[in-house]
């Protein structure tokens, strides 16, 4: 008989997702067991890009300052490049602030800044993390067989790939961070909605120690070439002499392909190179069309497959991670309803949808830029053609690096536990972003006299950020006999009642503003339609915390 293993929430793979959920569920005080067939080794290093609201996500687990402090340098700057080849013409320069300019500037939108960090330093700080916490256990070498569900909870097979010793795990819920191939997705039938193979691509992971010193345009996180017959993107990945190069091929071209020559070539000369893997790779436009078969939840690349065309894959399934993290923990909890589950999908398909799309459209940007013989001519001729491409790329390539609109203005705007105003929804602009309290979006930043951010005030439970003279007592009332996790916050700020406009704002556990208002009067329905239960204003008893056990 096959040993047996107890948890809340099995979590199937430790990339960067399931890292995050576990870190999220381990903040919260869930069981959860995390399953891994690998080990956490990073052999390919790629997704270097960690965004603002994971940042805040971060900061409120306690590892924000950890990752500024990653191996990589903090004053390196992350300029973007465009050039014929590295030896050849700029044609276009985006300058770009440092991990440490960046951070120093934070504060408008956000205590914190996107940052540079490579998946080799990035993905082990995540592991460590969710290993702290006391709750979650994470077992290296072990694959998922097979599985089922039921009402009660969901059983699964998985194998220890040393050993060979087959275990069941017992889980209340599990969720699918197995990635773009994920096998939980594929035996529940689940289709993607979309294009596949737009583009193929070559990557190549080297290590060329003199790159730096002999290009001549400065440093960079990533130079694109125009000329090569290849399109190049090469990206830093220790600020030194280790890079990943990616070129646009044709299918199945790749393997007919010298990856020490593809190096020279963008290189534009002889350049001493180390190929330490290469790998041929497709560009996707798909999204998954369900996030949820009864008890198991898709997150990460296992809902949605993007180009990494302005670094949203781990940010969005990292937000995907967090969205479900604390609708499992209120569940698990007592005080969350069915509603909070099923809201999962209708909350984070559509950003996967926009976020999908907008990195498709950078890579059709990038496609579309025009190739001259002409840009690596001398003379006038020369001079015009390097002008005329350089103004196009400045006019069409700047977005895949401004995109503060895409991480931090992201809105719920149909969610079932988003009690909407009437008001007319802001504009949603990949570019640029607006602070608001509309119902659905990512509760603003504002400095508070402790020096604390407005959003170091959420994460436990539900914020009633109440301006003064507003009547917050109906709120507190309901929250206590409906059971649900609240707090009061007094704002005597004027610049942040400016700032959320409204006199009573409902912040969830998740920093997203679920409702807001001028009176509480109909507290008790608005804070059972967030916390997952249908609007009444019948009273209830927390129900008993579900679980079916303590750590594996």
């Amino acid at each position: 008989m096959m040993p047996v293993s107890e948890t809340a929430v099995l979590i199937v793979g430790a990339g960067p997702v399931g890292l995050a959920l576990a870190c999220e569920l381990g903040w919260r005080g869930i069981n959860c067991l995390v399953v891994e067939q690998g080990q956490g080794d990073v052999v390919f290093p790629a997704g270097e890009a960690i965004n603002v609201r994971t940042m805040e996500h971060l900061r409120r687990w306690g590892i924000a300052d950890a990752a500024r402090q990653s191996e990589f340098p903090q004053d390196y700057p992350r300029n973007v490049v465009f050039v014929t080849r590295l030896l050849g013409h700029q044609l276009a320069r985006f300058e770009r602030d440092s991990n440490e300019s960046a951070h120093a500037k934070a504060g408008r939108f956000s205590p914190e800044a996107a940052i540079w960090c490579p998946k080799k330093w990035f993905d082990p700080l995540l592991r460590r993390h969710a290993a702290s916490f006391p709750t979650v256990s994470l077992r290296d070498h072990c694959r998922l067989e097979a599985f089922e569900q039921d009402d009660g909870g969901v059983r699964a097979t998985v194998v220890d790939l040393v050993t060979g010793v087959r275990r069941q795990i017992h889980a209340a819920y599990m969720a699918a961070c197995d990635g773009a191939r994920s096998m939980i997705r594929r035996e529940l039938g689940i289709a993607f909605e979309g294009t596949f193979a737009e583009g193929h691509n070559f990557g190549i992971y080297l290590r060329a120690p003199d790159l730096l010193a002999r290009q001549p345009h400065g440093l960079a996180s990533q130079f694109l070439t125009i000329s090569t017959r290849h399109r190049a993107a090469l990206s830093t990945v220790n600020g030194k002499d280790l890079w990943r190069l990616s070129l646009y091929v044709s299918a199945g071209e790749a393997e007919s392909l010298d990856p020490a020559a593809c190096v020279r070539e963008a290189f534009g000369g002889d350049l001493d190179v180390e190929i330490l893997r290469a790998q041929p790779w497709a560009g996707h436009r798909v999204v998954a069309k369900s996030y949820r078969a009864g008890r198991i939840f898709l997150v990460g690349d296992a809902a949605h497959m993007l180009w990494p065309k302005g670094g949203f894959g781990a940010n969005t399934g990292i937000g995907d991670a967090v969205d479900l993290g604390w609708k499992l923990a209120a569940v698990l909890d007592g005080w969350g309803g069915d509603a909070l589950l099923a809201s999962y999908e209708a909350e984070r398909r559509p950003i996967g949808v926009r976020n999908v799309n907008e990195a498709a459209s950078n890579r059709a940007a990038d496609h579309d830029l025009p190739s001259d013989p002409l840009l690596e001519a001398a003379g006038a001729d020369g001079d015009a053609a390097r002008q005329r491409v350089g103004d196009i790329i400045r006019a069409t390539r700047w977005k895949e690096w401004n995109t503060l609109g895409v991480q931090l203005g992201y809105r719920y705007a149909a969610s079932p536990i988003v009690v909407a105003d009437g008001t007319p929804e802001p504009p949603d602009d990949p570019s640029d972003y607006q602070p608001s309290t509309w119902p659905g979006v990512r509760a603003p930043h504002h400095w508070l006299a402790s020096g604390r951010s407005t959003l170091d005030l959420f994460g436990r439970g539900f914020v009633l950020v109440a301006q003064a003279g507003a009547d917050d007592a109906p709120f507190a009332a309901a929250a206590a006999d409906a059971g649900v996790p609240l707090q009061v916050f007094d704002a005597d700020d004027a610049d942040l009642a400016a700032l959320y406009a409204a006199p009573l704002v409902l912040v969830r556990p998740d920093g997203h503003v679920a409702w807001r208002g001028v009176q509480a009067g109909d507290a008790a329905d608005v804070l059972r339609q967030a916390a997952g239960y249908p609007r009444a204003r019948a009273s209830r008893a927390p129900r008993s915390k579900e679980s079916v056990g303590g750590n594996p």
